[in-house]
């Protein structure tokens, strides 16, 4: 549970006064209750205000807070802890220390539990500090903590403000002592305590829960192999890891965390990744978590998402973020959504963290590529920073350039859309200027120091796919790597992170430890290149790969898989394996995607060759347009050129269009007929898309396409 803070309140004189305790709470509690919505009747007994100078009314403090009583308020100065090495390391600016130093309050309060259930701290912050803890201790239980609550604050705030801290139904019996955690990330700034109380008041409302799993939200499918209980747990995974009790470390909306020990807590990878998923459910959470990445990053002077909530330099600049999948799903949002203002505030965050990217921290100033650690990429254990040139990186922000050049093209910004083109076009060529290896035809990590490449086989070699970074030469060079079984398991499960073949290989089981990106299997690591064989046109191997890993993780939504025997492994019901399972299914099998921008559903099954001539379908099927609209479809794919759709739209149809397309080998040669039989023209080009025919019309209650 949290407890929030309110801002900008001012108590009158006539709450102060002194007795035995301390301070308690006078006959003016209608002050407190008309601002706070809490009920502070006269009897309150525990109150105290730091009046007194050098006078901590009982209250012991550790000496890392080098906490004084001065100007009627306890003034408390974060500091860090003592560093044994001169230089901090890189795991200094993510982990942090996981510190509890506290303010002990005095013995024998004898608070009633049962009656006294508010916290409430006036303070003021100039730290990037969020969160603290509340704990306690009881008499029937003296010494041993039986508890905590975390409350959250406004970082760097040159106000005062108010913190309510709901301790209903969580501190039980007769407490004796509490202690106020005030920090959590332990890294600078200064905390001004004018006053702490306890009192009475109503037990707070729980957030609203985002639906993500029931029948109302959750795609009906008939699909040979998957049944409709599979394609709902997935969504139930979703559900387990959404947390609602915010604000948590700055992020101030509903969010997914990454599920099993990793807690409740954000992170910028699983997040964005979780969204792929969660917003054929629910778009508003999607749009929520958008607002949150906005509000954490504001806090970071250097445009920076941080790797997660708990990175100690949150505040602050620094440098390591995480491997930027928020590029994508911040587009995928942005375009789905009809809010005009919260695609502007999507296009500035997506600007400030290209801003980061782009930094002389981050760009070598050679070859014009972005370096970096362990967790921004997943392709090198290297921990140093300015060592590593990853492919997956820098094609990670090269789309988030080229997706920002959409954006801005879309809200008319003329000249943004130009530098972030002309932006990704120049990554593009560096990409294949350094990481290219002609003689190898394959993608290889670049050492600066070494001037070489990393002549590791990675997966990531065909991350070049997207989006037409690798030229059609550099493509047909790859796919023969692809499908090479003793390199990456092509035909048997989905792809290894690095070639079978490699001396590092290795099959990690158990716990996640970090060696399972050395071998093991990942949706994270497969959809990329199913996605980039689709932008390269080669679309019936995009198919198979997508229909291995949807039935490789179909039933066992794990962290990752052993390749050799299939088993899952890692958290077992770990959030962004599950949510691009679901990403798999619905808009790359089927082929479904929406662009609110556009004003446009587009249709692009990927059938593999074990589907064909099979009637595949998906029903009540979420359209975000605010006309609670839904879709159905039908698929029989013959063969390559050759499919029947049936599209189905039941709620109030919007002026938008359907695009119906399927993979051929010769668009110009398609013949395209409606359920009369009457000949379609056919598209001629489909932005983004290779070896496509397709139609375009306007939106209908029944439509039915047939590809000769």
């Amino acid at each position: 549970m949290v407890c929030y803070c309110i801002l900008g309140i001012m108590l009158s004189p006539g709450l102060r006064s002194a007795n035995s305790k301390g301070l308690t709470l006078q006959n003016d509690s209608q002050a407190i209750k008309t601002s706070l919505l809490i009920d502070n009747p006269p009897e309150s007994k525990w109150f105290w205000n730091f009046d007194k100078w050098n006078n901590a009314d009982g209250w012991s403090l550790p000496g890392i807070l080098n906490g004084s009583v001065t100007g009627g308020a306890l003034w408390l100065t974060i500091q860090q802890e003592k560093k044994t090495e001169n230089t901090p390391s890189r795991k200094d600016q993510v982990w942090g220390h996981d510190h509890h130093y506290e303010l002990i309050s005095p013995q024998g309060h004898s608070i009633p539990a049962a009656q006294y259930y508010k916290i409430i701290i006036r303070l003021r912050n100039l730290s990037p500090e969020t969160d603290g803890y509340i704990r306690w201790q009881t008499k029937e239980k003296p010494g041993v903590d039986t508890g905590s609550v975390r409350f959250t604050m406004k970082p760097d705030l040159q106000e005062w403000q108010v913190v309510v801290c709901h301790m209903d139904h969580h501190w039980k019996g007769t407490i004796d002592r509490i202690k106020i955690q005030p920090a959590v990330l332990w890294q600078r700034g200064d905390i001004w305590i004018d006053w702490i109380g306890i009192t009475k008041g109503e037990n707070k409302e729980p957030n609203l829960r985002p639906d993500l799993c029931s029948d109302h939200v959750i795609p009906q499918i008939k699909l040979p192999g998957i049944s409709q209980n599979d394609f709902k747990e997935a969504f139930k995974v979703l559900d387990e890891c959404l947390v609602i009790d915010v604000p948590l470390n700055g992020f101030n909306y509903p969010f997914m965390a990454p599920g099993g020990a990793y807690g409740q807590n954000w992170w910028q990878l699983d997040a964005s990744l979780n969204i792929a998923g969660a917003k054929w459910a629910s778009q508003k959470l999607t749009e929520d978590m958008m607002r949150g990445f906005a509000g954490v990053q504001a806090q970071n002077p250097d445009g920076r998402l941080d790797l997660w909530g708990g990175s100690p330099v949150r505040g602050e600049v620094a440098d390591v973020s995480s491997l930027p999948r928020y590029f994508e799903a911040a587009y995928d949002v942005a375009r789905r959504s009809k809010d005009s203002d919260l695609q502007i505030t999507i296009f500035e965050t997506m600007k400030k963290y290209l801003g980061y990217w782009f930094s002389s921290k981050k760009r070598d100033k050679n070859t014009g590529l972005i370096t970096g650690v362990f967790e921004e990429t997943f392709s090198n254990p290297h921990q140093d920073p300015g060592v590593i040139i990853p492919i997956d990186l820098n094609v990670a922000v090269a789309m988030g350039c080229y997706n920002t050049a959409i954006l801005a093209k879309h809200l008319g910004k003329k000249v943004e859309q130009e530098r972030y083109l002309k932006d990704f076009k120049q990554l593009s060529l560096n990409i294949n200027r350094y990481l290219w290896n002609e003689e190898a035809g394959l993608y290889y990590n670049y050492n600066i120091i070494e001037k070489r490449h990393d002549r590791r086989l990675l997966c990531t070699t065909f991350d070049p796919f997207l989006p037409g970074i690798a030229s059609p030469e550099q493509v047909e060079k790859l796919v023969p790597v692809l499908l090479n079984p003793s390199l990456f398991n092509w035909g048997t499960r989905p792809l290894t992170t690095i070639a079978k073949t490699e001396p590092g290989y290795l099959e990690a089981k158990g716990p996640y430890d970090g060696r399972a990106w050395f071998g093991d299997i990942w949706t994270l690591r497969n959809l990329p290149v199913i996605i980039g064989l689709q932008n390269a046109g080669k679309h019936d191997l995009a198919a198979e790969l997508n229909w291995s890993t949807i039935k490789a993780f179909n039933e066992r939504f794990c962290e990752y898989l052993v390749p050799s025997t299939g088993s899952g492994e890692g958290v077992q019901r770990y959030r962004w394996s599950a949510s691009q399972y679901i990403q798999a299914i619905i808009e790359n099998l089927f082929g479904v995607d929406y662009d609110a921008i556009e004003k446009r559903v587009r249709i692009t099954p990927h059938i593999p060759k074990e589907l064909l001539k099979q009637e595949i379908e998906i029903s009540n099927l979420l359209i975000p347009n605010r006309k609670d609209l839904r879709l159905g479809l039908k698929i029989i794919h013959q063969e390559v050129g050759k499919a029947t759709i049936t599209v189905t739209l039941i709620g109030e149809l919007p002026e938008e269009l359907v695009e119906i397309c399927i993979p051929v080998q010769d668009p110009k040669q398609s013949d395209i007929r409606d359920d009369r039989g009457e000949s379609l023209h056919p598209l001629t080009h489909i932005e983004g898309m290779r070896n496509v025919a397709g139609v375009r019309m306007k939106m209908k209650n029944n439509m039915s396409v047939t590809f000769m």
